[in-house]
């Protein structure tokens, strides 16, 4: 892969449902700090992802942080890493079928009613289920077509907003009057979830021309790109809806709804439902065979959650991804799922910067990239990692506790029954 291939799979990585979804809700919680928010968010993810830069240019396996921690700390501490970054996928499955959802609403608002909701959440999850039973064939594809769509709706909205100004029809541009700040620490947070693809950036280090030296520049490119996109949409939200962004629950859509009309706004939903649809079914593959590889290799969980069938499709590991992420769809909302997928990122961040740290001066691996500033930047990245911990509520933090502990049973149950895998 070359520089500009592992930029635009950054950028394709990073740009998800948040940007359709979350300008109205960082406008009502950051007010006038909304952009600032966003810009540290940004920063904030930046640091985070120089150490992933820094730990694949060391070890090039498959797996990402729980094969940093798993070499820096042992077993345990490897599993559980990679027991939340199975549970990331899982969250994102279900947080980016209750955006299609949300989203099918504004053009089909019978979608909103709890029946309809329940019933058409109970079928996403079967048809996902049918799909990948007949193993990974068409990922790819749904990826590349959900991407193209994305881009295409982003395309769209920048320029009908450009022509739009340019035809002279915006007749009262402010940025006055503008909601104060009620909850910066969750406009923080919410915008910093916009971020979290970054970790898949250098997951592919062993397939890029000298990684060394291509992933930091990769990463410092598409982590301005985002920001920059994020920025700008968030602008465009404020100069073409104003104050009454803060009631609109699609804004982007109702952005094209201001400009074109009734016709334009569903188009664009259109576009944004087909795009956040294909994130879930990309995650609906990439989840349950990271469960599998953690039954496969190393024995961390039980082997049956390997087993595949005639299509290379691992069942077991399906049907439980699959039942936990239907189940978390209808028992949470958008909002709170997206916190989720924060939180079981941050156990992600934090096995990688200590892993870091661990395994700065280890003579048996490659030197590596070395970050600038060396373990100080680190030492900053951990600040700003603790003040991200206390974005979340309460609830959410109980909920990672209980999926732990239930993580911690599950391995030594295993262990147990298997003490000849260890």
């Amino acid at each position: 892969m070359g520089f500009a291939s592992v930029v635009l799979l950054g950028i394709n990585g990073v740009i998800g449902g948040g940007l359709f979804l979350l300008p109205s809700t960082l406008y009502e919680q950051g007010g006038n700090l909304t952009i600032l928010a966003i810009i540290l968010a940004g920063i904030a993810a930046t640091l985070i992802a120089m150490h992933y830069a820094v730990m694949s240019s060391k070890i090039d396996d498959d797996g990402g942080a729980w094969t940093y921690t798993y070499q820096a700390f042992g077993r345990f501490p490897g599993f559980l890493v990679g027991w939340f970054g199975w549970l990331f996928g899982v969250i994102t499955i279900s947080a980016e079928s209750a955006a299609f959802l949300k989203t099918l609403s504004g053009i089909v608002p019978i979608v909103a009613q709890p029946f309809i909701y329940n019933t058409l959440t109970i079928t996403i999850m079967a048809i996902l289920i049918i799909i990948n039973l007949f193993g990974t064939g068409i990922s790819s594809y749904v990826d590349d077509v959900a991407s193209l769509i994305k881009i295409l709706v982003i395309a769209a909205v920048f320029i009908a907003v450009a022509t739009w100004l340019a035809l002279g029809q915006a007749d009262n541009i402010t940025m006055t009057h503008t909601p104060q700040v009620t909850n910066f620490s969750g406009a923080f947070g919410n915008a910093f979830y916009m971020f979290t693809g970054f970790s898949l950036i250098p997951i592919a280090a062993k397939e890029m021309k000298n990684p060394g030296k291509m992933l930091p520049r990769a990463i410092l490119t598409v982590m301005l790109v985002t920001t920059a996109i994020f920025v700008l949409m968030q602008l465009v939200a404020v100069t073409v809806l104003g104050t009454s962004l803060v009631h609109s629950s699609l804004p982007v859509a109702d952005i094209i709804g201001t400009i074109m009309g009734r016709p334009g706004r569903t188009v664009i939903i259109t576009g944004m439902t087909l795009s956040i649809i294909g994130v879930a079914i990309a995650n609906s593959f990439n989840s349950p065979i990271e469960l599998a590889s953690m039954a496969s290799e190393h024995g961390f969980l039980p082997a049956k959650l390997a087993i595949t069938n005639k299509f290379g499709a691992p069942v077991l590991a399906i049907l439980v991804t699959m039942t936990i992420a239907g189940g978390l769809l209808l028992s949470g909302s958008y909002l709170f799922l997206i916190k989720l997928i924060v939180l079981s990122d941050f156990m992600q961040y934090l096995g990688t910067i200590f892993s870091s740290l661990k395994l700065r001066h280890d003579d048996s691996l490659p030197k590596g990239y070395q970050l600038p500033g060396g373990k100080w930047l680190t030492y900053l990245t951990l600040i700003v990692v603790a003040y991200l911990f206390t974005t979340f509520s309460l609830m959410t933090v109980l909920v990672g506790i209980g999926f732990g502990i239930l993580g911690a049973g599950v391995y030594y149950w295993n262990l147990k029954q298997q003490p000849h895998n260890y």
